[in-house]
């Protein structure tokens, strides 16, 4: 690899010098034990044996060993699981994200949930070490009083804890789900430092304990192929480095290391806990059944007339593009499909003119409703008004909304969408 590809890989030369001088004041505060000593804590059962009923208790649980890690088994902890409804959209950090914390008026650490997260591992559980990393912080008088500035340092706080391979696969993770009728691309992130920063940062332990073997083959799959790019070019800059990495850093020579933890000891039972099997289950995904109950939804009433044409018309004519093009011994001429297609199209028109249809706004619902029904009968939300178009959904809602505020209970009125 040449060294323009190692620099590509690389985050540019002042993030670099910013991630060194952060491990380097971290070494200096609290030691280099947990740089190059502590468990590079992994999202499995060997690194979390504790048991997982899904509810306040079992994130608790989670909580209590990421802070046996971080050597905070001292500090009082608590968990409030959050209904995601008003907390808006997903925030990489800080409150509405998938976990945040804050000292409550007895100096705990409370630590707040969104109950969606429960259903996710692989961001709540990055999303907590995160918890744990800005609780070490505050506890040992390192938190910095530039809320932005401090969500970075609890990033590579975190990588220093030896949380890296549960925060940095998930800074950036995409997937799809879906939404009505259709699947859609999402984005999720843990934490605010890019990819390429967090994996230079997590390449200095693996650099200072020289892993290697079955162990980087491991790592390297935790990370991804990107991931496990931008380490090994993170590790070509640190071979160049003068003065060499752990003197940049203070770690002293590797002989005078003391020895590791046992993970035998640091994954010991956590103390039972009174009423762990009454624990309520919050990770289960119930789906669109009974998901609004109590929660305003709109009646959506509009004719058939443009789903009819279309269930009538598309077929032939993707019947006909796909005749056309065959080598059969016939030919066939693209315009009578069409003819014939538009023709379908225009009758379904007219016949759908005829055909009403209400449906439910939500767009993960759109169960039919009956002239009569004033609940959803599948999500259950309360049939609050008349719109003509999904479109209208949010404005109707911002309206009822504000109608509600004002004590008035008459169906809110909806400019119609714009062509």
């Amino acid at each position: 690899m040449s060294d323009a590809d190692d620099e590509f890989l690389l985050p540019a030369a002042p993030e670099r010098e910013a991630v060194l001088r952060t491990f380097a004041e971290l070494v200096a505060s609290r030691g280099y034990e947990h740089l190059v000593l502590a468990p590079l804590v992994e999202p499995d059962e060997r690194h979390f044996p504790d048991r997982w009923v899904g509810g306040e208790a079992s994130v608790l649980r989670v909580l209590r060993r990421l802070a046996i890690y971080a050597d905070l088994e001292t500090v009082p902890l608590t968990v409030v699981v959050e209904p995601d409804l008003g907390l808006g959209p997903l925030a990489p950090a800080g409150i509405g994200a998938h976990a945040w914390w804050r000292r409550d008026p007895q100096r705990n650490a409370e630590v707040s949930v969104r109950e969606s997260s429960l259903r996710d591992p692989f961001v709540l559980v990055p999303a907590l070490a995160r918890v744990v990393a800005g609780i070490f912080r505050d506890h040992h008088g390192l938190a910095s009083k530039n809320a932005e500035q401090e969500e970075r340092l609890v990033d590579l706080t975190a990588v220093f804890l030896g949380f890296g391979l549960l925060t940095v696969p998930s800074a950036v993770r995409r997937g799809t789900q879906r939404n009505g009728g259709r699947v859609q691309a999402t984005t999720t992130r843990v934490g605010v430092v890019d990819p390429r920063t967090l994996a230079f940062a997590i390449a200095i332990p693996i650099e200072l304990r020289a892993l290697g073997g079955s162990v980087r083959s491991g790592i390297d799959a935790r990370l991804g192929d990107d991931g496990a790019a931008f380490v090994a070019a993170a590790q070509a800059h640190f071979a160049k480095l003068d003065p060499p990495l752990s003197t940049r850093l203070g770690v002293p020579p590797r002989a005078s290391w003391v020895d590791p933890p046992a993970l035998s000891l640091l994954t010991a039972p956590l103390p039972d806990e009174a009423g762990m099997s009454q624990e309520r289950r919050l990770d289960e995904d119930k789906g669109v059944r009974g998901m609004n109950a109590g929660k305003p939804v709109f009646r959506v009433e509009r004719s058939k007339a443009y789903r009819l044409a279309r269930t009538l018309g598309l077929p032939v004519l993707l019947l006909g593009m796909l005749a056309s093009r065959m080598q059969h011994g016939f030919e066939f001429e693209m315009w009578k499909a069409m003819a014939i297609a538009a023709g379908l199209a225009v009758s379904g028109l007219a016949i759908g003119r005829l055909l009403p249809d209400a449906r439910c706004s939500e767009p993960k619902c759109l169960q039919t409703l009956r002239k009569h029904d004033t609940v959803c009968p599948l999500c259950g939300g309360r049939i609050a008004g008349v719109i003509h178009h999904p479109r209208e959904r949010l404005a109707a809602e911002e309206a009822l909304a504000a109608r509600e505020a004002a004590g008035s209970a008459e169906p809110p009125q909806v400019d119609p969408p714009d062509a």
